[in-house]
């Protein structure tokens, strides 16, 4: 499959298409992603309520909570929602194509790659990512020092306990940054570029990798004006949700405590739809202009007159 190779400013090209997405069935494509939300909060509250059952259970019977058990009954929980993230972000990939393309898409299609094989094998992007953050977690441990973990547990430990901690510092705080950026590029580039690989481009877990990593390398620039676009972005917006959300909280407690809890909620429910939208939607623009059928960026139209 050919890597197209597209100009830097292809990523502020992303960026604007991706914001306007939306626009052409907001209903389809925003309920999409409240239920992708709804979804996974819903297995994240389950999750909680096992465990939560477990202990209660124990504390009741007068006994010590079994680590081993509770361990035995959230690591596959734990993986179980893991494995449903690259499936729900595949399902409003889908619905964002579908409404970007015109045709008729509803927001219960976001659960569509459930019952196709493609989909159902995006679960492996799971485990792909629980080992990417492992192998992360322990090159960040190597170059932050031996010590430094044990000195930042001790100190979330005293923080805890009500005292005031004190914060270790890494041996090398420049190179744990340096490479917390690059791990965090390849981690959420993999992961995303993968899904409309495997979903779209029909490929398979190995392939949709290698593809996905030889266009981070072809595409750096495009990726990174996208990615610095979308963070200073996210950044201002945080701002002003937070302090609406400051302000319905304060207008709507003033009537009623639940209503303002109701407002602060809706407004962060729908900014958490939004981000997610973009996020999407970049990464299907990304994909269709790297690997798709459209017309390069590059390759710019003749416009001649025609009789």
């Amino acid at each position: 499959m050919d890597i197209r190779r597209l100009p830097a400013m292809q990523g502020l090209v992303w960026f604007r298409q991706a914001i306007d997405l939306g626009s052409k069935n907001p209903r389809a494509v925003f309920g999409a992603a409240l239920l992708l939300i709804a979804s996974l909060y819903m297995a994240a509250l389950l999750m909680a309520l096992v465990l939560a059952a477990l202990v209660g259970g124990g504390a009741a019977a007068g006994k010590t909570p079994d680590i081993g058990l509770l361990m035995a009954v959230a690591l596959p929980m734990t993986l179980l929602v893991m494995f449903l993230v690259p499936i729900l972000l595949g399902g409003l990939m889908h619905v964002v194509r579908e409404a970007e393309a015109g045709r008729p898409v509803r927001a219960r299609a976001v659960f569509a790659p459930l019952r196709g094989e493609h989909g159902r094998r995006l679960a492996w992007l799971g485990l792909v990512q629980v080992g990417m953050a492992v192998g992360g977690g322990l090159l960040l441990m190597a170059a932050a020092g031996s010590g430094y973990w044990r000195d930042y547990m001790l100190a979330m430990q005293a923080m805890v306990q009500g005292s005031t901690p004190v914060l270790p510092e890494p041996q090398h705080p420049g190179l744990m940054f340096v490479l917390q950026m690059v791990f965090n590029y390849f981690n959420y580039g993999l992961i995303l570029l993968a899904i409309p690989l495997m979903l779209f481009s029909g490929c398979g877990v190995l392939d949709a990798l290698r593809l996905a990593l030889r266009a981070l390398l072809r595409n750096v620039a495009a990726n990174l004006l996208a990615g610095a676009l979308f963070i200073g972005a996210m950044l201002v917006a945080t701002l002003v949700v937070a302090l609406l959300v400051t302000l319905l909280a304060m207008l709507g407690g003033a009537l009623h405590p639940v209503l303002g809890a109701l407002l602060a909620l809706l407004v962060m429910l729908g900014f958490a739809a939004v981000v997610l939208v973009v996020v999407v939607g970049a990464t299907h623009l990304a994909w269709r202009d790297t690997f798709g059928d459209a017309v390069p960026p590059s390759m710019a139209t003749v416009h001649v007159f025609e009789a």
